[in-house]
């Protein structure tokens, strides 16, 4: 396990997160700024149990989505079960829309939840030498696995009817994409966060600092 870290000002941002929800106040970028940046390891191993990471808690999203680009990919750890699973970003402006890598991937998700489902949990996300905290759903959407990213389409998964195509990782056994959120990341429809998704990415960062 990577070893245990102390980040001040941690604490108090979770806290704050998970009593009133994230909003952009004063107080929360005078907290949020004061992280910092943090290093942690625990030996020369690649896997994400060993390796060397940079923890931005001081990222917010437009941040994030700089070194979390379109056709990135990213392991994700749910912080309630410790299972793992890939992804790649595919899609998405104001949040992140994921799809699995493979099947294997979209059936460890499939267990976490227990099924398809917009229900939010807290997950770690590690991209490249940087891990964040953030927010999954896991409710495939607006895709056909069949045809070509982008393609206008009849029929989308989850409702969605006619339009393009947001599939573009194949033979993953999932229609669409999911929503990952991270700190200050909008929904796509309003522009607006999302209250529930913030306090799980309040709980993911209470998840670091426990553990890791």
């Amino acid at each position: 396990m990577i070893r245990r870290v102390l980040v001040t000002g941690l604490a108090a941002f979770a806290a704050a997160t998970l009593s009133t929800g994230f909003n952009r106040t004063d107080d929360y970028y005078i907290i949020i700024n004061e992280l910092g940046e943090r290093l942690f390891s625990s030996g020369a191993s690649p896997s994400i149990e060993s390796r060397r990471y940079i923890a931005k808690y001081d990222a917010l999203w437009p941040e994030i989505e700089r070194i979390f680009g379109r056709g990135t990919d990213a392991v994700v750890r749910d912080i309630v079960t410790g299972r793992t699973f890939e992804i790649r970003r595919t899609f998405g402006t104001n949040h992140a829309d994921i799809e699995p890598l493979t099947k294997e991937d979209a059936d460890i998700m499939y267990s976490i939840w227990g099924g398809w489902s917009w229900a939010r949990r807290a997950v770690v996300v590690y991209v490249g030498d940087y891990v964040f905290a953030g927010s999954l759903t896991n409710f495939p959407h607006a895709g056909l696995d069949r045809y070509p990213a982008l393609a206008t389409v009849n029929g989308r998964s989850g409702g969605y009817g006619r339009g393009l195509n947001f599939d573009a990782v194949k033979g993953n056994g999932v229609d669409g994409h999911m929503c990952l959120h991270f700190a200050g990341s909008t929904l796509h429809g309003s522009g607006r966060t999302n209250a529930e998704h913030q306090r799980r990415v309040a709980e993911a960062i209470a998840y670091i600092q426990d553990n890791y």
